[in-house]
């Protein structure tokens, strides 16, 4: 149990710093002294001062020497190594991110679990740790949330364990499906025929021939009144048609989010295309910290975000005649979608809001280790008689990253008809790869892949500040895959080059890949 504890301990400590936020108390608080653990009619408790000493010195005290003669020496200096790992945050996306319905929600679901004296959630207690933690100057850890949490903390061992076990099951489902792909080449039946048997791939990580260009487009959508600032990357020089590709971010980012993919892509022939999306870019993620919404995103974007795309699509078609004298190939476009991104390529490809399912996935209680659950839960804000986003231009979708299992449910992505790949990490609670990228895969037709990539994170919104010093190199791993995987995909689908097929292989993958950030492939 020792090894689970330190596994959920960790886990909930990014949950709570990273995701949830908190606000400080208008009353003065009496710091928590100790920590009571409740199990049926058991219990126990740890003075929080002793746990303090530990972490800062390695003493242990005689009362707390109590529990840990039961704890092997590795993990005694595994869980030392947590309690004394800083974090950095802005305590003010904190402070605002409490205030949405999804970080109240997050904190109800964890103040379950850490709770007050008497057996009460320990929401309001959360909010109050957390905040002051955060402005902390020297990082967040879990010894200073402790310290600052308002109460004695009483916790609900009995969920806690419940949650253990959980975090314990995932990991090793998640090995044993890791092992299970790394026991087979997969070769979709699609491509056996052009595979390359003696697995000799070119070299692609370099940019390709072809100078960049790059202009700034500003369009606006007077029927929705939407501002779209585009940035539009094009191959200087190219001769005939150009197969274009359109990026659409994650919550909160800037156009530039993917200026080094969109210069790869165009370096080799490609038209790329990034708008900024409004109601969920980085000027709203501004005015969200700054107070100006209570929300971090419109649950109109859903909607919105794949109505840019078709937008933007139809105004590149006018330029296309006026400007560009008909070079850019609009009528078999690709979509590179991250995170809610994806969610968007999702829509354009065809799938449909399931408000049935979306409904009834809502009403359980929050997984902890699948947390887009709470952002597709927003999707029951919007009106029920939606008409299809589908745009039949897109011919091919790439997505990072992305959720939408519960919005559309099975039986609404049987419309979806065009060659899709996911690019997933294995280890993810924001979009967990058992629990969401797998079902989400499998509800897709033939010309489908999944990649999952190894101990690659879904984004680096909080890293410990030993882990920042990794950052640079797993960072430029994820982008070499991003547009390796990403070139032979559009390559295979939007520009029909038939020399790139043999490379939707797990030997290719196998070719690529760096240790420890293994490649696996599923292909439908």
């Amino acid at each position: 149990m020792g090894n689970g504890l330190r596994g959920v301990g960790s886990g909930l400590l990014l949950i709570v710093v990273t995701l949830v936020g908190v606000v400080a108390l208008e009353r003065s608080t009496i710091p928590a002294e100790r920590i009571d653990f409740n199990y049926s009619l058991l219990g126990f408790n740890i003075q929080v001062q002793d746990l303090a000493t530990f972490a800062e010195t390695g003493e242990v005290s005689d009362s707390l020497n109590y529990y840990f003669r039961y704890i092997p020496d590795k993990q005694s200096k595994q869980l030392r190594k947590f309690l004394r790992q800083s974090y950095d945050v802005d305590p003010v996306l904190v402070y605002r991110y409490s205030r949405t319905s999804a970080g109240v929600k997050m904190l109800q679901r964890i103040g379950e679990i850490i709770q007050l004296p008497g057996y009460i959630n320990g929401f309001s207690g959360l909010r109050a740790a957390v905040v002051q933690t955060a402005q902390s100057s020297e990082g967040i850890n879990f010894v200073d949330f402790l310290q600052r949490f308002p109460t004695d903390i009483k916790l609900n061992l009995g969920e806690l364990l419940q949650l253990v076990k959980q975090v314990d099951q995932a990991e090793e489902d998640t090995q044993e499906f890791i092992a299970s792909l790394s026991k087979k080449e997969v070769v979709p039946k699609n491509i056996q025929k052009n595979i390359q048997k003696n697995n000799k791939f070119r070299d692609l990580s370099q940019p390709g021939n072809y100078q960049v260009t790059k202009q700034t487009l500003k369009f606006y959508d007077r029927q929705r009144d939407r501002n779209l600032v585009t940035d539009l990357y094009l191959p200087q020089n190219k001769t005939g048609n150009i197969p274009m590709i359109v990026v659409s971010n994650g919550l909160g980012a800037k156009r530039d989010r993917f200026e080094e993919l969109a210069g790869y892509l165009t370096s080799r022939g490609f038209g790329v295309v990034i708008p900024d999306h409004p109601g969920s870019d980085r000027n709203r993620q501004k005015a969200f910290v700054e107070g100006l919404y209570r929300e971090n995103f419109d649950a109109t974007e859903f909607i919105n975000r794949p109505l840019d795309i078709s937008y933007i699509l139809d105004r590149l078609e006018q330029l296309n005649r006026d400007r560009f004298d008909h070079q850019l190939n609009l009528k078999q476009v690709g979509f590179f979608g991250y995170s809610i991104g994806g969610t968007t390529g999702l829509s354009l490809a065809g799938a449909e809001f399931d408000f049935t399912q979306l409904e009834q996935d809502c009403a359980q209680p929050l997984n902890l280790l699948n947390i887009s659950i709470l952002y597709q839960c927003r999707a029951l804000e919007l009106p029920r008689d939606r008409p299809s986003l589908k745009d039949d231009r897109i011919k091919a979708a790439y997505m990072f990253v992305p959720f939408g299992h519960s919005i559309f449910g099975r039986q609404k992505q049987d419309k979806i008809s065009i060659p899709i790949m996911f690019q997933v990490v294995d280890q993810d609670f924001l979009t967990s790869l058992l629990e969401e990228q797998v079902p989400l895969f499998n509800s897709l037709g033939k010309d489908s892949y999944l990649v999952i990539s190894e101990k690659l994170p879904h984004s680096n919104v909080t890293l410990s500040k030993e882990t920042q010093l990794s950052q640079a190199k797993t960072s430029q791993v994820a982008k070499t895959y991003q547009n390796l995987l990403s070139l032979v995909f559009f390559q295979s689908y939007i520009a029909e080059d038939p020399s790139y097929i043999p490379y939707l292989s797990t030997a290719y993958l196998q070719a690529i890949a760096q240790k420890p950030y293994n490649l696996h492939l599923l292909a439908n």
